[in-house]
């Protein structure tokens, strides 16, 4: 999948002032969800899911914060690995919220508060597994990393992907389910009297095993074969990422994101007219139209920024001038000079 984006100067060779540059927002849900994955961070966290816990918002650790736009109070709520203790893991994930989410969105939370609602039974190691935790130990020369205590493990999300095929069948088959209790409760009330009307299903069953065989009765088979088929290949299809890994654990951005970060720094020239970024799974072709092509350290810049992620994209850069014929020449005067007859 192609994600582009496209960015034109507006504005003169300088930066505007910083009061009409604009205000930065974030969402209180997107604290929220810096807080949980901060709080995953910590040893002794470990993520605990109930049955139909992503519905209902069950799932352990679970963050909540306020819409205060400066300083947001924070809830979380964790559930934490036996024999550890609560207190200690409790205010390491207080501390590690507090220092990330002001790291990440500039707004220091006004208070933390953990509450710690599950205690997560670990799996005991006996017998063989104790030996292969001994073995696994490091000697003083081998440098063989030893297994982690308690027989925990970092627990890390998966990729973000895309809504299932099979999430819009389930509507449909099950609304045509429901069509069908109705047709056959109906049928049932006229066959016990309940109901004066005539009779649906047995006229129709009639029809069907009274009706000799047709041509067209070929493709209706072939469509409804092609139909099954289809229907299965969506239940068992594997949803499509739509995320990129950053090297940060647990950090993810989409390819839309990348392909503005990318014109955005190809905008920041005094040179560049317009930038449009197009990101595949594998590349980034950036085409930058230009007063006057030049020597630049453009590509180095764009390569650059994308050292953040875990699978950067191969970047191409395609300069071209303004006589290009898909462009036009973006008048930069002062608005006097431009039009003379505005006070």
């Amino acid at each position: 999948m192609a994600e582009a984006a496209t960015a034109e100067r507006v504005g003169g060779s300088h930066l505007p002032a910083p009061e009409h540059r604009g205000s930065l927002q974030i969402e209180s849900r997107v604290i929220s969800q810096i807080a949980r994955q901060a709080a995953l961070e910590v040893d002794g966290v470990v993520p605990y899911s109930v049955t139909l816990g992503s519905l209902t918002g069950r799932n352990l650790p679970r963050a909540l914060a306020d819409s205060d736009p400066r300083h947001p109070a924070i809830t979380v709520e964790i559930a934490v690995s036996w024999p550890m203790p609560a207190v200690d893991v409790a205010e390491r994930v207080q501390q590690h919220v507090i220092e990330v989410v002001t790291r990440l969105t500039g707004r220091r939370p006004a208070r933390v508060d953990v509450e710690v609602t599950e205690v997560v039974q670990s799996r005991m190691l006996l017998g063989e597994e104790l030996a292969q935790v001994s073995a696994a130990e490091p000697g003083p020369d081998t440098g063989t990393e030893a297994a982690a205590p308690h027989g925990r493990t970092r627990a890390e999300g998966g990729p973000p992907r895309s809504f299932p095929t099979a999430g819009w069948l389930a509507p449909v088959l099950g609304l045509g389910l429901l069509a069908l209790a109705v047709v056959a409760g109906r049928e049932y009330a006229v066959v016990q009297g309940h109901y004066r009307s005539e009779a649906w299903i047995e006229p129709s069953a009639r029809w069907i095993s009274g009706t000799e065989w047709r041509p067209w009765m070929v493709v209706v088979a072939v469509v409804c074969v092609l139909v099954g088929l289809y229907f299965v290949y969506a239940a068992v299809r594997p949803r499509r990422r739509t995320h990129r890994p950053l090297r940060a654990t647990g950090v993810w951005t989409r390819d839309t994101d990348v392909a503005r970060r990318l014109s955005a720094i190809a905008l920041d020239d005094n040179n560049t007219v317009s930038a449009t970024t197009k990101v595949t799974s594998g590349r980034a072709h950036v085409r930058v139209f230009v007063t006057s092509p030049t020597e630049s350290d453009l590509s180095d810049r764009l390569e650059a920024s994308t050292a953040t992620l875990a699978r950067p994209p191969r970047v191409s850069v395609d300069l071209r001038g303004v006589t290009h014929p898909n462009m036009t020449v973006i008048d930069e005067r002062e608005p006097d000079a431009a039009h003379p007859e505005r006070p």
